[in-house]
């Protein structure tokens, strides 16, 4: 680790969280960058281990191929091992601003970033399995009024068979930029009349999929339709600097 950042490259979740449970390392994190950590199929965190990274600021998850979920898990005191659940009560990563996931070909969604409130700025890229970022319709997660209430800069490319952000409109208050590529069955994105509504700048994608998009009313469309500005290509690696 070097300057409160480190990297990881793991092929087994107990070697993972063995890292990222070392107590001498966990609150001086604040760039997590997991790369390559192929052979895990999800990885589950403990409460005690988000916990404990209580300084993490930027998250980048790349070429793990075989990574379908990521859960934070309560556990359960009845029962050996742990339990998922989506429950408020679990700890939060409360620093968290910032997560690119690229280059992950088998997972399925983020719903664990419901426990990132402070979150600015999100990136999925070429994530071929990812149907939605924000999976189900738990009561739990639509009730969380925190939830990408300071997200700044959303950015898709790439995914092929993403179809929604999530089950329910968003007001997305703090939203600037949208960027949009390759994302050819995303026909909508849950915002509403007060999205951006001092903050909004961009929304830069394909003419076409602007042109199919569905909208909750004409109301929206023509307000967010001033923002929009066509592009047929965006390399976003080098546009947002990432490290890959």
């Amino acid at each position: 680790m070097h300057g409160g950042r480190l990297h990881i490259r793991c092929h087994e979740q107990k070697a993972l969280l063995e890292e990222l449970e070392n107590l001498e390392l966990q609150s001086c994190i604040r760039k997590l960058h997991l790369r390559c950590c192929n052979n895990i199929i999800s990885l589950e965190l403990p409460p005690s281990c988000v916990q404990a990274m209580v300084n993490l600021e930027t998250l980048q998850v790349s070429s793990c191929d075989d990574l379908n979920d990521v859960k934070i898990n309560a556990e359960d005191k009845g029962k050996q091992g742990f339990i998922s659940s989506y429950s408020m009560a679990l700890p939060k990563f409360c620093k968290l601003h910032e997560v690119h996931i690229i280059s992950c070909s088998k997972l399925l969604n983020l719903t664990w970033l419901i426990y990132a409130p402070c979150l600015q700025s999100l990136a999925v890229i070429s994530c071929e399995s990812v149907e939605e970022v924000v999976g189900g319709s738990d009561g739990v997660v639509e009730e969380n009024s925190e939830f990408f209430s300071r997200l700044t800069t959303l950015q898709l490319e790439n995914l092929p068979k993403l179809k929604r952000i999530c089950n329910w409109v968003l007001p997305f208050p703090s939203l600037k930029m949208i960027y949009v590529h390759s994302c050819e069955n995303l026909r909508k994105i849950p915002l509403d009349s007060n999205t951006g509504k001092n903050s909004m700048k961009k929304i830069q994608a394909e003419q076409s999929w602007w042109d199919g998009m569905q909208w909750e009313n004409e109301a929206i469309k023509q307000k967010l339709s001033s923002f929009f500005m066509p592009s047929e290509y965006m390399d976003l690696y080098q546009v947002l600097g990432y490290d890959y």
